[in-house]
């Protein structure tokens, strides 16, 4: 006999779990996060000029956001299980619920998503010397994925039952995941390739000059760590974005917990890049202290924007230790602005 379908009390009990689990591990890294971005590796506070203020303030969004959903996940739950009395139990309660609860949590899923895509957008742009190319595209993207988000709320006002599964938001909604699977996708690939093409040109020379100092074989670099963490901090995303469209896809109440698993991830997810990132600079500055070792590193970047001609554009950074520095993207964003100015840039490889 084929399994009972999950009903709809049971679906959001689920979601409650995983978003409260979730929820913890995400404050963990958050204060992890929190004391990369705040503080220099000395412990001191960082100066406000040193505070990378774009990661501050997505960092607060997303977690007043998560802090909203979580709160009116939980109202929503007390209203069914303690507070109602009436007729239809906790199901009344959720197939009725379309009020500033379920507004506002559906509200917060599409912010959490539309926030997480705009700051991959957002690391392209810069990886690509602000490339008005990429950006166009990116924001295409972006406000078509808003517009489907606007429009499935709209219709989550008017609706007689607040499901989010009804037969109108459905298609909207499975639009939305889809545009958000492709952005994650793109955005990412981008971004690993734009890495992996400055890897492979310092490549040959770091290979030659550790060669000549040293019999060990050549440690990791700083830009495959990079790569490897965006990667697998990516997939934490994807992953629950490709279910929640799944589930919308089959119209399975398992949607309410995997659209909570992807809420919660978008913030861990950034948390850990931000975290993983210090941790592999750390280790670049321990590394080149044991093998006593400081080069010049040439980086090569080829004009994206400029499909006339190919012009290379070589910019050398000394690795050094330089405070207020937590990320790869800080590197190839303070490359950019020194190409601007023909200068030469000495940054952390992180």
């Amino acid at each position: 006999m084929a399994p009972a379908p999950l009903s709809l009390p049971a679906a959001e009990l689920i979601q409650e779990v995983f978003s409260c689990v979730l929820y913890g591990i995400y404050l963990v890294t958050l204060g992890m996060a929190g004391r990369i971005l705040l503080t220099a590796e000395s412990g001191r506070w960082r100066r406000a000029s040193e505070i990378r203020w774009v990661l501050v303030a997505v960092s607060v969004l997303l977690f007043v956001n998560t802090t909203l959903d979580l709160t009116m996940a939980t109202i929503t739950l007390m209203q069914a299980f303690i507070l109602y009395t009436g007729p239809g139990g906790p199901t009344h309660v959720f197939e009725h619920s379309s009020g500033y609860q379920t507004i506002t949590k559906s509200i917060c899923v599409v912010v959490q998503s539309l926030t997480g895509d705009g700051f991959l957008i957002y690391r392209c742009w810069i990886l690509y010397n602000r490339s008005k190319l990429v950006l166009g595209c990116g924001g295409i993207l972006w406000f078509t994925n808003l517009a489907c988000a606007a429009r499935a709320i709209v219709l989550l006002t008017q609706a007689s039952q607040g499901l989010i599964l009804s037969s109108p938001i459905q298609p909207w909604m499975q639009s939305f995941w889809s545009l958000t699977i492709a952005i994650n996708i793109l955005a990412t690939s981008l971004i690993v390739l734009r890495i992996w093409l400055v890897e492979r040109e310092n490549k040959r020379y770091r290979i030659g000059v550790e060669s000549t100092q040293t019999h060990s074989p050549p440690p990791k670099s700083a830009l495959s760590r990079a790569m490897r963490n965006i990667v697998e901090s990516g997939m934490i995303y994807t992953v629950a974005s490709i279910l929640t469209l799944g589930a919308y896809t089959a119209n399975s109440n398992l949607l309410y917990p995997f659209s909570a698993i992807e809420l919660q991830s978008v913030g861990i997810t950034f948390n850990l890049i931000l975290i993983r990132g210090s941790t592999t600079a750390t280790q670049q500055q321990h590394s080149k202290r044991d093998h006593s070792l400081s080069t010049s590193v040439p980086f090569n970047f080829r004009t994206f924007h400029n499909h006339s001609r190919t012009t290379a554009e070589t910019y050398t950074v000394r690795s050094r230790e330089v405070e207020g520095q937590d990320n790869v993207f800080a590197l190839m964003e303070k490359e950019k602005d020194a190409g601007s100015k023909g200068g030469e840039s000495t940054a952390t490889v992180v």
